[in-house]
């Protein structure tokens, strides 16, 4: 009965309608397959169907592609998927590192609100962006974030991909090491 009442009420209808008129605006805008699941669950559910730990790229597949149909999810995923990427970069898949972060981040796109798509929480970046933005310019780059006519233009920091992926770099081997010295 309570939730009757929280989806009968009126901030609940509001936010709903919102939600669909932007779902509608931009149809392949954030459009993935892992829904609220986490990369670390990703990545432990395919460790424990593949019996062993699994490429980043087929990370990346089992998140930007339909199930059943296993096309991407969007043009933007097949244009830019992150197989390609590494396939273009390094050869077959034996010469692959576990992760190519200069690829994934132009793969999965610019930073949204202090994260990078597929990262989760787990690499701590949130630490590094936000440590290092105070120090990034507010100039509008193809890393600014958007804002509707009449909308808040309080911007974000924003960086250039080469100054984000330097970030991305820098986390990724602190966590290695980190992960070695456990």
């Amino acid at each position: 009965m309570e939730l009757c009442m929280i989806w009968g009420g009126e901030k609940w209808n509001e936010n709903s309608a919102k939600a669909k008129l932007n779902r509608a605006a931009h149809p392949e805008a954030n459009v993935h397959t892992s829904g609220s699941v986490s990369f670390a669950m990703h990545k432990a559910r395919l460790e424990a169907q593949l019996k062993q730990p699994p490429q980043f790229q087929e990370l990346f597949h089992q998140t930007h592609k339909k199930k059943g149909t296993n096309d991407y999810i969007s043009e933007k995923a097949r244009e830019e998927s992150y197989s390609r990427g590494m396939n273009k970069r390094y050869g077959d898949d034996s010469q692959h590192p576990k992760l190519d972060p200069d690829i994934w981040v132009a793969t999965s796109g610019a930073p949204k609100k202090g994260h990078v798509y597929g990262f989760g929480h787990s690499l701590g970046t949130a630490r590094v962006i936000s440590s290092y933005s105070r120090s990034v310019t507010h100039a509008t780059s193809t890393f600014t974030t958007l804002v509707a006519p009449g909308g808040s233009s309080s911007a974000v920091p924003t960086m250039t991909p080469t100054q984000f992926r330097e970030i991305i770099n820098e986390t990724v081997s602190q966590n290695i090491v980190s992960q070695t010295v456990s």
